[in-house]
Formats: C-alpha cells, sequence, structure tokens
C-alpha cells in the first residue's frame, strides 16, 4: 500500500475499466497524478486484469467474479475494512450501486467527507437501478444507493438536467455541475474513406442496438454508407434472450460490420476516420462518444438522448425521437455541407465545455471538501 505522506483520495467504484465512468475517472487519476500532490487509492470489485503502469494504489473488492449475487451491499464489510486501512481524507464515489451507501456510512463515522459523482440520469430516479430478477439484489442496492445520496457530503453532477432530479427526487443540491472532460485528439483526423456511420456500447437492452441495426437495413439502397458497430455484448444473467437474436441480425447484415469489443484508443481512432455518429440509448448520462465524436469531426445523431438540449439549442447535432426521423438524419448527413456544419458547432461545443479544464475544477472540489486535505493528519 502507498504511504507517501501525501493527502490521501480513495476512488471507490465497482469496475476499475470498462465505460464511460471508469475512462472518466482514468482521466481525473492522470490529472492528480500529474499534480504529484495527491496519494490515490482505487478500489474496486473488477480490477483491469492487463499489466501495465499505474500511478496508484489499486485492490480488489470481495474476491472477484461476477457481480455480487445479493448485490454490492454484501460486500460492505470488506469495502469499510480497506477503507480503514487506507484511512483517506476523502472518498470519490462514482457509479452508483451498494458501495455508494458503504462509502456514506463509513464517512459519517470516520470523518472522511464522501464526494459522489452521478454517472447517468437514472441513478437519481427513485425507481430501481438494478431489474434483475433477483428482487433481494434490487432491493439492497436502491436503498444503499438511496442512503448515500441522502448523506454524501458533496454530490457532483455531469447537467442541469441532473440537478434538477436531484432537487426534485431527493431534496439535495448538486454542489457544482462538472461536465465531461477529454483531452484533445492525439489521433490524425483522416475522412477520406468511406462514408462510415457508427455506434459505440456495450450491447445492453437499454442501449437498444437493435435500433441501429434496423437502421442498417432502412438504409441498405444508400450503397455510399457502410455502417459500423462497437461494444461488448452483455454479460448479465438474463440478457441472452434478447442478445442471441440480435447478434444473429448483426451477422446477416449485409451493409454492417460488428467490431466487438475495443479499447478507448481502438474507439477514438475509429471516431478519427468515421463520418456519422448514432446513439440509440433510452437515456444515458452524458455521453462520452458524443464528446470523443465532437472532438474528431464527426457529426452526432441521437435518438432520444440529448443532455441539457445541446443538440437543439447548439446546433450540436440532430435529435430524431423517431426511428424514421433518425433514417432521414443519416441520408442528410450524407450532404458534405451539411454534415460539416454539424461537425463545427459540436468541435466548438466540446472544446467550450468539456476540455480538461473541467479536470481541475474537480479536482478543486474534491479536495476542498471540508478542507479535508489541507487538515490532512499525515501519512
Amino acid at each position: 500500500m502507498l504511504r507517501t505522506g501525501k493527502p490521501r483520495i480513495c476512488i471507490v467504484s465497482p469496475f476499475e475499466h470498462g465505460g464511460g465512468a471508469e475512462y472518466q475517472i482514468g482521466l481525473l487519476i492522470d490529472a492528480l497524478a500529474s499534480s504529484g500532490d495527491y496519494e490515490v487509492h482505487y478500489l474496486a470489485h473488477f480490477l483491469d486484469e492487463q499489466p501495465r503502469d499505474r500511478a496508484y494504489s489499486v485492490r480488489r473488492i470481495g474476491s472477484g467474479g461476477p457481480m455480487p449475487r445479493f448485490g454490492y451491499l454484501t460486500e460492505g464489510r470488506a469495502l469499510y475494512r480497506m477503507l480503514r486501512e487506507i484511512d483517506p481524507c476523502v472518498i470519490y464515489q462514482r457509479v452508483a450501486c451498494g458501495y455508494t451507501g458503504v462509502c456514506a456510512g463509513y464517512a459519517r463515522r470516520r470523518a472522511a467527507p464522501l464526494v459522489w459523482h452521478v454517472s447517468h440520469d437514472a441513478e437519481l430516479s427513485p425507481e430501481p437501478l438494478d431489474r434483475a430478477r433477483n428482487v433481494v439484489r434490487s432491493r439492497l442496492e436502491s436503498w444503499a444507493v438511496a442512503y448515500g445520496i441522502r448523506h454524501a457530503d458533496r454530490i457532483i453532477v455531469q447537467t442541469r438536467q441532473q440537478a434538477q432530479l436531484l432537487l426534485k427526487n431527493y431534496g439535495r443540491t448538486a454542489a457544482a455541475v462538472v461536465p465531461n472532460f477529454h483531452p484533445p485528439p492525439p489521433e490524425r483526423i483522416d475522412k477520406q474513406g468511406p462514408l462510415t456511420v457508427i455506434w459505440i456500447a456495450n450491447l445492453k437492452p437499454w442501449k437498444q442496438p437493435q435500433l441501429f441495426v434496423r437502421l442498417a437495413e432502412r438504409l441498405r439502397g444508400c450503397t455510399d454508407l457502410r455502417f459500423i458497430m462497437v461494444g461488448a455484448p452483455a454479460a448479465a444473467a438474463g440478457n441472452e434472450s434478447w442478445q442471441r437474436p440480435l447478434l444473429e441480425d448483426i451477422a446477416a447484415a449485409p451493409n454492417l460490420t460488428f467490431l466487438g469489443p475495443k479499447s478507448q484508443q481502438e474507439v477514438n481512432a475509429l471516431l478519427a476516420q468515421a463520418h456519422i455518429f448514432v446513439n440509440t440509448s433510452l437515456h444515458e448520462g452524458f455521453p462520452n462518444t458524443f464528446i470523443q465524436a465532437w472532438l474528431r469531426d464527426v457529426a452526432v445523431v441521437s435518438l432520444r438522448v440529448d443532455p441539457d438540449e445541446v443538440l437543439q439549442t447548439r446546433g450540436a447535432g440532430i435529435l430524431a425521437r423517431t426511428e424514421e426521423r433518425l433514417a432521414d438524419a443519416v441520408r442528410e448527413l450524407r450532404d458534405p455541407r451539411v454534415r460539416m456544419e454539424f461537425v463545427r458547432r459540436g468541435r466548438d461545443l466540446a472544446l467550450e465545455r468539456h476540455s480538461m479544464r473541467n479536470a481541475r475544477q474537480l479536482i478543486g472540489l474534491i479536495s476542498g471538501e471540508s478542507g479535508a486535505l489541507a487538515a490532512h493528519r499525515g501519512g
């Protein structure tokens, strides 16, 4: 375990790697490491098994393997014990789950403030987050998240919409709205290849990947278009019934290529050559893929998701609302003059609102919580 004598920040999340929330945590850690002012500990159930250098100490919560049968709250004792061993000055928790409640309980008893960062609009709904067939798990996780929201010392949201949901459903005021942040793209942006429409997400029911497959089918007559899907099949129990026919439909589509899971670097490289990005999700937080696309000159089309209405008010993309309009939008964006207007507005928005300046703001909010780091007890 690290013991550098620097203020200790402990990050807690179910995953060390994976989706957008984990990518944001990674960027936050990079910013913390570059300052050299903090000692960072990362606790997660699922660890990245790939060998790599880390600027932080990482430990597994529990024994590993699949998600615990009755949820992450059942690992509460192990997590609490690890927090006591680390003795952090501040806990930063992202991705709402049983860990949220455990961290809040520890923070109340040990005077180590909890900063909870909202990752998804659904985390702020009173409805159960985990709609699995295991009713006990669903109730335990929902109770823990609600407890964590009520008792977190500081709550940070991604959008004004999330701040409104937090106030409406839990009577709490967000400490700050900190949009997701991304570094400038290091890739060479090259749009000389075939006109490419890309979909990027893990294959989960609420991401609605089947709608992208149907989009490719609708536009089979547009022979200048090629369609690409990127994402990992969902491993959770209960997904097999809809996922098997989905993969069969993907394999049968003549104008659609499924690339499977890709790293963030590989996704960004694909976006640097793509032309149109399509989001079909029912709901999101603030999709990192929007920002990644904007920074790489890709026009964005979304079926339903429009965080803080930036697609409508800033013209940073097209909000389709229906499958028919989704297809029409892609047809319209085949025209390079139309497409480049959306590209320009999207890039301007990304540079204005989603730069790494936000990481510095987030660090200030974490380190300034109740003066915790200034009053650090020492190693």
